[in-house]
């Protein structure tokens, strides 16, 4: 059994949007801190076969609504070795609009239709004003997450299970739902770059894989997230003032 993770950098050049080429970064820092090796290859081509066999994590960052019809075009014909790379609980992590590939639709402004995988059972209906904001949100475990929201979309979970409830923000559409999980499929609304500013989610992914595949975790004490920590502390007295002026 391989003692290395392997993740999948996707369409890089497309998917570039709000610097959100942090977050491979940010799970190579995390891995160095646990003394893990952890590759990053860059997928550019999209047209390309994707060696499922070999990736533990597919990282798809923010990019704009109008290339999700191209990815669909070129990952449909890999659908069935997508849902077995699904089924043996590897992660997918896709941030912001390109998370339509996913779902079942997204439905533009003017009425048309972008057909997605249906790998999650998502709706998007692309919004006329555009919402941007911070969002904090928790997940199941009581794990704080903060980062900023550029919402374009709505997003219509339907009866999946939303990755975390929000505290303050838009979330999926307005409501306590943020974001969905789904076995190891992860979608989130936010950015920031999100793992940047919240490494301690990208240690639980991390973990999580390495448990999976039987890898010894050299270093299993506390890391070292001194930083983050003050900025996550920031970042809420920032959303409390907010709250106490809208009061």
């Amino acid at each position: 059994m391989s003692s290395e993770i392997n993740l999948a950098w996707m369409y890089p050049d497309i998917l570039n949007l709000h610097g959100e080429r942090g977050n491979a970064q940010a799970f190579k820092h995390v891995a160095d801190l646990l003394r893990i090796e952890l590759n990053i290859d860059r997928i550019d081509d999209i047209e390309a076969k994707i060696d499922f066999e070999k990736y533990d994590i597919l990282l798809f960052n923010c990019g704009e609504l109008k290339v999700v019809p191209t990815m669909v075009k070129y990952l449909k014909p890999q659908l069935k070795k997508l849902k077995k790379y699904i089924k043996e609980n590897k992660t997918i992590i896709t941030t912001g609009t390109t998370s339509a590939f996913l779902g079942k639709k997204a439905t533009r402004i003017d009425g048309k239709e972008i057909e997605g995988l249906g790998i999650l059972d998502l709706e998007f209906k692309e919004r006329e004003l555009v919402i941007g904001d911070d969002i904090y949100f928790e997940l199941d475990d009581g794990t704080e997450i903060t980062g900023s929201q550029i919402q374009m979309v709505d997003v219509n979970i339907n009866n999946e299970k939303p990755l975390g409830t929000v505290k303050y923000g838009y979330g999926n559409n307005g409501n306590e739902e943020e974001g969905c999980i789904k076995n190891n499929v992860i979608f989130t609304n936010c950015l920031g770059p999100v793992f940047v500013k919240n490494p301690w989610f990208a240690e639980k992914i991390i973990r999580q894989i390495c448990e999976l595949k039987g890898i010894e975790i050299q270093n299993n004490g506390e890391l070292d997230y001194e930083i983050e920590k003050e900025s996550l502390k920031a970042t809420k007295e920032f959303i409390e003032n907010k709250n106490n002026i809208i009061k």
